[in-house]
């Protein structure tokens, strides 16, 4: 007969664990009580002490966070490394469809560190798919409250605004008694002197970390301005003097998010220009801090559609071209580390010079085109797969990438895939309604 005896120190209690004859025998202290982990886990841990093997492969996803919750309790450091590294890089589907679960299992673990983090940092690069979950409403408030707080949530300040009115609104008895049962849109016409009372005490907590003063005049007209009762007097006197007659605020004076990249733009948001950002970087994921900055050169509706102006200033830096297409929510536009139009840089390597007429070819590895879809269809990257034909510079040009991936001449442009790795448009022409040109310069 094989007998091997095992220790499991938790806390000040030992739990004897014996081999015999290959079966495990557990013996438990009669003081020891852990109802909370359920024994297909803890089983799981058993065999991990005797074998140093544990196999994941067959476990429900649900299963694993419950090990390690089990884990963290019985203080088992190295298997709590081990499992939260499988949930991050096998279990990574499944944690986002259950965030606000997974949220409320980990947050409480003081060794879960990295799971944490992750589960935070993943929310950030793009809180939308987060804030319309249906569980949204019940997420306690401490969380809430630190994603609030993180400088690299990627998301306009007024949508911030909108989902904590809607998790607000729903922590009120009132409203949670009204609404049983049934989805019903907030009329706010309708709200009592206490119902605003109960969603001031709730914003309260969140009031001092919302950028107020980076909401624009129409979106505080609707979305603000209704729910004055609910905000403190002074911070929303504070915003009407800033928007009203540019008094800088004195209140709500937080930097712009990390996450959230300046651009002055008509064209595209913050969040897309930090996408953008990413894409210059060549990452796959989006990162908190903002790499490059973005200064305007050019915008159609601003300086008019006059070529020697948008050459004028577009040359010899790298420049981001954004272009809203007309009659359609599509987004296009185009970046090259070397401008559009520079006839004597060394990165060009074929002249052909008639007169008033030149054309030439600039080669660069780093040059992409894109499409920010509408609701139909997705974001599109399309990365130059022919560094020697990136840019095509000829008289009359104002973009050229690859000579007929994306070409602008005015307000007329032409997309038909070559040189570059995806086509960016379903149709082969369009017209233009805006056009804006940016400098991009690395902080």
């Amino acid at each position: 007969m094989r007998t091997q005896m095992f220790y499991v120190r938790d806390r000040l209690i030992l739990k004897l664990l014996y081999l015999i004859n290959g079966q495990i025998v557990i013996m438990v202290l009669p003081s020891l009580k852990k109802p909370n982990i359920s024994p297909a886990v803890f089983l799981l841990i058993l065999r991990y002490i005797y074998t140093g093997i544990l196999d994941l492969i067959n476990q429900s996803s649900f299963n694993i966070l419950a090990l390690l919750v089990a884990c963290d309790e019985l203080m088992l450091d190295k298997l709590v490394n081990h499992v939260q590294k499988h949930l991050i890089n096998q279990e990574s589907t499944w944690l986002q469809k259950n965030f606000i679960f997974a949220l409320h299992t980990v947050l409480k673990l003081q060794s879960c560190k990295e799971i944490q983090e992750y589960i935070m940092t993943t929310i950030c690069e793009d809180p939308q798919p987060f804030f319309e979950l249906k569980e949204f409403p019940t997420l306690n408030k401490d969380i809430l409250l630190s994603l609030v707080k993180r400088d690299d949530l990627i998301i306009e300040e007024i949508d911030i605004w909108k989902y904590l009115l809607k998790w607000g609104t729903a922590q009120s008895v009132a409203f949670k008694e009204s609404s049983k049962g049934k989805s019903q849109e907030i009329d706010v016409t309708k709200w009592k002197d206490n119902d605003f009372s109960s969603l001031k005490k709730s914003l309260d907590p969140f009031i001092p970390y919302i950028r107020f003063h980076e909401i624009s005049r129409e979106d505080f007209y609707h979305h603000i301005r209704p729910y004055k009762k609910a905000i403190p007097e002074n911070i929303y006197e504070d915003i009407v003097a800033y928007l009203m007659v540019n008094i800088m605020p004195k209140f709500s004076t937080l930097p712009s998010r990390c996450g959230s990249v300046n651009i002055d733009s008509v064209i595209i948001e913050r969040n897309k220009a930090a996408v953008i950002t990413n894409w210059i970087e060549k990452r796959t994921t989006l990162v908190r801090k903002p790499f490059y900055r973005f200064t305007l050169t050019y915008r159609a509706t601003r300086d008019g559609f006059n070529f020697n102006t948008f050459n004028a200033k577009n040359q010899n830096n790298a420049v981001l071209g954004l272009i809203k297409i007309k009659d359609s929510k599509k987004i296009i536009g185009g970046y090259s580390p070397i401008g559009f139009k520079s006839r004597n840089d060394d990165a060009y390597y074929w002249v052909d010079d008639y007169d008033d007429y030149y054309a030439q070819w600039v080669s660069t590895n780093n040059s992409f085109i894109f499409c920010f879809g509408d609701e139909e269809s997705s974001t599109v990257l399309s990365c130059v797969k022919d560094s020697s034909c990136a840019i095509y510079s000829c008289s009359g040009s104002w973009m050229n990438f690859g000579n007929s991936d994306l070409v602008l001449n005015g307000q007329n442009g032409s997309c038909s895939q070559c040189y570059y790795e995806n086509k960016i448009l379903d149709t082969n022409s369009f017209v233009v309604e805006e056009l804006e040109t940016f400098i991009v310069q690395k902080n």
